[in-house]
């Protein structure tokens, strides 16, 4: 216990200045800032103990280790410039946004910057913003673990600020919606999360997260984390509900087909396209009344059909259809290759739109790009290992993810519309960015020289980075 009415020594005392109180615990000797405050029901002034100054030894005072860090955060001469300003640069919009919402929007915003830059865990966060240049533009963020702890259960508790975040972003427009993969959840306080197997055929506690995918921007608009054992169809109702958007259309997994599943989608006139295993009875290899059109310089060749009143397409890629040839040939018997040659290079789905075939295609075709969203989710911001204490901080934590993810993507984007996803991938351009820093040359700041590929990158991606030499 902490004793603080009794002699010190000497050497003590001449730290006590006023507005001081020295605290001795143990053989040790402790120093707080002390303030004191009338107390009209008691009818006198009360003593409140403030900030923590260092602990008292006879070689001086050691101050609180929080206090050297940022002594020598002040002291860096050198942080890291081209990653930090290529998110700021592509985010005002969601800077803008997370302002109107949220108190928090600077924290929000770093923890994200920081959790997409390094991967970095809750811990890290100040570390890595106190070296970045982000430091220097958005000023006075606290990211301590800590801060960021409460940060993001206050955020999970106001489901409402995190949904018209999203609304802010998303306009009449066709959204897809798919939910692929199992967020693990190691944590005893997250109720939400049952046990179930996920597509690692691991039987860990785990919650699903439900993804809309703008088809007009490339790119995630909004989540929502369902308990594990929630299907699908039970939560696009809400979903529905909450953005206010009809057009939404779930592009399902093969092995979701079912009648049951088929008509509760058909009775809350929700449209789906539902691919069927290559087994199905429904499917009609025969390709009557065969058509095509191009698909990134290969022919899709497709037929249409009806079955109980809904649509069914087959299409067929000659491309895929080789490899498959070839692979099986190396892998099957003669007399199984014989028996499925025909559905080789095949995807037959059901749908409810009232579209064209390629249109379908397109939309089936996207689901891959989003499952490449949930695979940077899970492996490259390492979203889907967290040990949140309870339902609300698991909220918040998806949340900074999120905004990760829709960084990530405009990366993505941005790459596309130079053509220059052949050559370069988001993490790509994150790296040889991180390798332009800002120096500190007397109280000016200036960007350092800049590496050949990192130049490249910049040159290609028509990033302004030269225009903003200092602040």
């Amino acid at each position: 216990m902490y004793i603080h009415n009794m002699t010190h020594p000497d050497w003590v005392l001449k730290f006590k200045k006023k507005g001081t109180l020295v605290m001795k615990r143990d053989d040790r000797y402790y120093l707080y800032r002390v303030s004191s405050k009338w107390n009209p029901e008691m009818k006198r002034a009360q003593m409140k103990t403030g900030e923590y100054l260092g602990r008292i030894t006879p070689d001086g005072i050691i101050e609180p280790k929080t206090k050297r860090v940022m002594k020598r955060y002040e002291h860096i001469s050198v942080k890291e410039y081209g990653s930090s300003f290529l998110l700021q640069h592509i985010s005002g919009d969601l800077v803008a946004s997370l302002k109107n919402h949220f108190p928090e929007w600077k924290e929000i915003f770093i923890f994200a910057c920081m959790r997409l830059i390094n991967v970095s865990p809750m811990k890290n966060v100040d570390f890595y913003y106190r070296t970045s240049f982000l430091s220097e533009t958005v000023k006075d963020v606290h990211v301590s673990p800590d801060v960021l702890g409460d940060m993001l259960r206050n955020i999970g508790t106001d489901r409402k600020s995190v949904t018209d975040f999203m609304k802010s972003f998303m306009r009449d427009e066709r959204y897809l919606a798919v939910d692929l993969t199992h967020v693990l959840s190691m944590s005893e306080g997250v109720i939400s999360a049952t046990l179930g197997h996920n597509s690692m055929e691991e039987y860990l506690p785990q919650v699903q997260l439900l993804f809309l995918f703008s088809l007009e921007h490339d790119a995630p608009v909004y989540f929502r984390i369902l308990p594990g054992s929630i299907n699908s169809v039970m939560s696009l109702k809400i979903t529905m509900e909450e953005t206010g958007s009809k057009n939404i259309v779930l592009v399902a997994d093969t092995g979701f087909y079912s009648l049951k599943n088929v008509q509760a989608l058909d009775a809350m006139k929700i449209f789906f396209i539902i691919p069927l295993r290559r087994n199905s009875r429904l499917i009609d290899y025969s390709m009557k009344g065969e058509k095509h059109f191009m698909f990134q310089d290969h022919p899709i060749f497709y037929s249409k059909y009806e079955s109980n009143g809904r649509t069914l397409y087959t299409f067929r890629n000659d491309f895929l259809k080789a490899e498959e040839k070839d692979y099986l040939k190396r892998h099957s018997n003669s007399s199984g290759f014989i028996k499925i040659n025909k559905r080789m290079g095949t995807i037959s789905v059901m749908t409810n739109l009232k579209v064209s075939g390629e249109i379908v295609y397109d939309m089936l075709k996207s689901r891959v790009d989003i499952e490449q969203s949930y695979d940077t989710f899970k492996n490259t911001i390492h979203g889907d290992r967290t040990y949140m204490r309870d339902d609300y901080q698991m909220q918040g934590w998806t949340f900074v993810n999120f905004l990760s993810l829709i960084m990530h993507y405009r990366i993505y984007n941005l790459l596309r519309k130079h053509d220059l996803l052949k050559k370069y991938s988001p993490e790509d351009v994150i790296e040889h960015l991180q390798r332009v820093n800002m120096l500190k040359i007397g109280e000016e700041w200036k960007i350092s020289e800049i590496p050949k590929k990192s130049g490249e990158i910049i040159k290609a991606l028509e990033i302004p980075i030269m225009q903003n030499n200092g602040s």
